[in-house]
């Protein structure tokens, strides 16, 4: 949902074909990219294909070292295991002693710090990337938790006397939480209920928990931390400040025992990442020191409030700006998670065999079947696209250079890739079968793991209208000035082709080294973009001239803007990809990531002939042709599925799953891991318990 304010940003387009066209002449234009042909795989090098690409989908993010040291903590087996029959609270207490000996280990060892959300962040993300890898991300939520949402908070919000706190945060010594979302707000940050009210006679800020709904709902660290980052409204002489952030006490320095005032309780069993110890709080009239607000964009002094930012919006945004970590390491998490998920699947798709040509004869793997490669190769191709774009973004945040475009784009691409990831992992359940179902297999453990990825950092409808919304603003202040930039460069060629008619020559050109160069699948791409950018402008419009109320214009066009963001987070991560492939050096990795790209581009217009087919971009045989090379992509290149996926790189003993080893009799895995059939395979009260 937009703000009065935000929306009028886009109201006032004008539907004027001439006003388009005019200008576009001085407009940057594309610069094409040779066609590239479908190649057969060589493998003549000395370093094995597989070690190529997993070199390539870290490229930027290496820290080898710091990577080695923290797969030595996690070889740790006494302490870092799975135990799937434990009860929620022993699995609470195991992460909690994981949490502890991690953050020693690895950060009490000045391996990495919190400041590197600014100094080095790559370090960030390589954790991330290797961490992700271990158990259901239990451990890995809760590190983030406590040192890039709580431990983010002090150092990107507080102020010199409060980063005296971050050595302690980061190395384990003080446990924090992250108190925003409330159980009656979630998305809605700025209409968060909880109060932090200014008593002038003591210097204080009360913080309360005025009604129900201000309980303070989904707090990870909840059971376990003595301090609290809590966001609530700023009230000083009975007005209202808006949201920001204060540290708050909660326990005694032994980390048990509540102060006075705190409630805590456990908000249950939950979906998933049942070692995250989820909690409500309420605050009972707490009075904590004015140094606690943390106040580098809000401060009281002698009573009076002061801002470096005069504008409540402005402020509000740039609070939450600084949360953009969590953001870009659910994306890092969710695609290395997504990894794991495509290591078992396809494995135990080699492995499988299932009927065969004969009755009598011997069976076939179940991957050598068309239909199952046409449900697993395009992930593993989309996997591929993804790091390429994961890459981009974490240059680009390192960089620094565009906050605006980094926020879009994180958003964009956490909406995307969480949604996307988690419908596949739940279908590549079904292709591993009943043993898929086995919570050994570990897909299950997967699948909640990436699924709340939908809803953490931002629910992705939200986020998904947030990059619409700024595609628009942008959209509108570019078309005055007639000279398009930035990510929006594309459309400076798209917008006269979409004005002055489509040439049928291309719509309905259907050869092999037209569908499968570069040039034909970014211009789909862009054209989509372009297409949807001008469709929700003049929407939007008509609904506003129509309502009056842009509230209500918005919503009734929320189903092209949606359409729009997830088009142009795509058009960006095809075109990330191409621009990596073309600066590959290595001929064998450059092949082979261009049938990746190939495939992936072009299953990208498969899923929206709709949109293609409607706007007579693509004519039928174009469409039956796109549809045929996806099968033939799908088809060479499942016969390097096993290569492919040992290029994501996954560290082998981390994958825990007796379907997705590399080595050994599929069979005999999973009977290593259910153990002998026998009576004694069940525990004594199931025995009883027969009738």
């Amino acid at each position: 949902m937009e703000s009065n304010e935000t929306s009028n940003s886009i109201l006032n387009f004008e539907n004027s074909k001439a006003n388009f066209i005019e200008g576009y002449s001085s407009m940057l234009t594309f610069q094409p990219v040779v066609p590239i042909q479908k190649h057969s795989i060589s493998t003549t090098s000395t370093v094995p294909l597989y070690e190529k690409l997993k070199n390539w989908n870290i490229q930027g993010i290496e820290h080898q070292n710091l990577r080695t040291e923290i797969f030595k903590v996690l070889g740790n087996k006494q302490l870092f295991y799975s135990d799937l029959d434990a009860s929620k609270e022993q699995q609470r207490l195991n992460t909690l002693k994981q949490l502890q000996s991690l953050l020693s280990e690895i950060f009490g060892k000045d391996l990495i710090h919190i400041s590197d959300i600014k100094d080095d962040p790559s370090k960030i993300l390589a954790l991330i990337d290797c961490l992700s890898q271990f158990d259901d991300s239990s451990l890995l939520t809760k590190l983030v938790v406590n040192n890039y949402l709580f431990g983010a908070a002090v150092y990107n919000l507080g102020t010199e006397r409060h980063h005296k706190l971050l050595p302690e945060i980061e190395c384990g010594k003080l446990l924090g939480c992250f108190a925003m979302t409330e159980l009656g707000h979630g998305s809605n940050v700025r209409s968060l209920e909880t109060t932090a009210t200014y008593d002038p006679k003591t210097d204080e800020f009360i913080m309360n928990t005025p009604v129900r709904t201000a309980t303070k709902w989904w707090i990870g660290n909840a059971a376990h931390a003595v301090v609290a980052s809590v966001f609530a409204r700023l009230i000083l002489d009975g007005k209202d400040h808006e949201v920001h952030c204060f540290l708050v006490p909660l326990r005694k320095r032994n980390g048990i025992d509540l102060l006075p005032g705190v409630k805590i309780g456990d908000v249950g069993p939950k979906f998933g990442l049942n070692g995250v110890d989820n909690g409500w709080i309420q605050f009972d009239q707490v009075r904590i020191p004015s140094s606690s607000l943390l106040d580098k964009f809000g401060s009281v002094t002698n009573g009076v409030y002061s801002s470096p930012i005069s504008n409540p919006s402005r402020r509000f945004a740039n609070i939450l700006a600084q949360m953009i970590t969590g953001r870009i390491s659910i994306s890092f998490g969710t695609i290395r998670s997504f990894k794991t998920a495509l290591v078992i699947a396809t494995r135990y798709a080699l492995k499988r065999l299932q009927f065969g040509p004969s009755t009598n004869g011997p069976e076939i793997p179940i991957m050598e079947y068309p239909t199952h490669q046409l449900e697993i190769m395009p992930m593993i191709a989309t996997t591929y696209a993804y790091d390429a774009i994961k890459l981009y973004l974490a240059r680009r945040f390192m960089e620094r250079q565009d906050e605006n475009e980094i926020h879009v784009l994180a958003s964009g691409l956490k909406a995307v890739l969480s949604h996307y990831i988690t419908v596949s992992i739940l279908e590549l359940r079904r292709m591993c079968g009943g043993h898929g179902y086995s919570s050994n297999s570990k897909l299950h453990r997967l699948l909640s793991s990436v699924d709340v990825g939908r809803t953490f950092e931002g629910d992705n409808t939200l986020l998904l209208q947030q990059v619409a919304k700024d595609l628009l603003t942008q959209f509108k202040k570019e078309y005055t000035s007639n000279k398009f930039t930035g990510t929006l460069k594309y459309l400076s060629k798209n917008t006269s082709l979409l004005l002055s008619g489509l040439n049928p020559y291309t719509t309905n050109r259907r050869d092999e080294s037209h569908l499968l160069s570069f040039q034909f699948l970014l211009d789909s791409m862009e054209f989509r973009s372009s297409k949807l950018l001008i469709q929700s402008a003049q929407l939007v419009s008509k609904n506003y001239n129509k309502t009056k109320n842009s509230f209500i214009a918005w919503n009734q066009s929320l189903e092209t803007l949606l359409h729009l963001a997830r088009a142009h987070t795509e058009t960006m991560i095809i075109s990330r990809f191409i621009e990596s492939i073309n600066n590959e050096k290595d001929a064998e990795t450059k092949k082979i990531l261009t049938k990746l790209c190939q495939l992936y581009g072009l299953y990208r217009i498969r899923m929206d002939f709709e949109f293609y087919r409607n706007s007579n971009y693509l004519k039928k045989g174009k469409a039956r042709a796109i549809i045929k090379l996806i099968q033939e992509l799908c088809a060479d290149l499942a016969q390097n599925a096993a290569l492919l996926v040992k290029g994501f790189g996954n560290e082998e003993s981390l994958i825990d799953s007796p379907l997705g080893l590399e080595d050994g009799d599929l069979y005999d895995n999973i009977c290593k891991r259910v153990g002998l059939f026998s009576d004694k395979n069940y525990p004594e009260p199931i025995l009883k318990s027969k009738l």
